[in-house]
């Protein structure tokens, strides 16, 4: 892998690989496009390394949340970072980067659906777990996370 890193926006297409290898332990049959991939003004996002591999993929979407009623709010959801470079900062990077973007565009707080194995990262970025865990559709334990913007 490269050093050089840089953050490009993707096509929903180009989240899937990473999405099924890591998210849904790259079963074949598992349908990675998410609703929210086509909603009007969803971003997804990728790490590009200086070989112009993906390393990295995260996609937004605005959607309201009952954490925050009221407040104009954007959902990430298929954050995917290949094994070998995890906990090297690139989640921090995608998040960063969307971070500002949203910002930008009036957004006041991003929330997401954090597997429980991940709440740690959350919570060094600075976002507060919100409400009771629940199991996702797949059996996975789940908290709700947000942020401010």
């Amino acid at each position: 892998m490269g050093e050089r890193l840089h953050i490009v926006e993707i096509g929903a297409g180009d989240t899937h690989g990473l999405r099924r290898r890591l998210l849904r332990d790259n079963w074949t049959e598992s349908d990675v496009a998410f609703p929210e991939d086509t909603a009007p003004g969803a971003l997804h996002l990728g790490v590009m390394d200086d070989e112009d591999a993906l390393m990295a993929v995260a996609s937004f979407s605005p959607q309201a949340t009952p954490h925050r009623a009221g407040w104009r709010a954007a959902k990430l959801r298929g954050m995917a970072v290949e094994p070998t470079v995890q906990r090297s900062g690139m989640g921090r990077l995608l998040i960063d980067a969307a971070v500002d973007r949203l910002r930008a565009e009036g957004f006041e707080v991003l929330w997401a659906n954090g597997r429980d194995s991940a709440l740690g990262f959350y919570r060094r970025l600075g976002w507060e777990v919100a409400g009771e865990g629940f199991l996702n559709e797949n059996g996975i334990p789940h908290h709700v996370v947000v942020t401010e913007l």
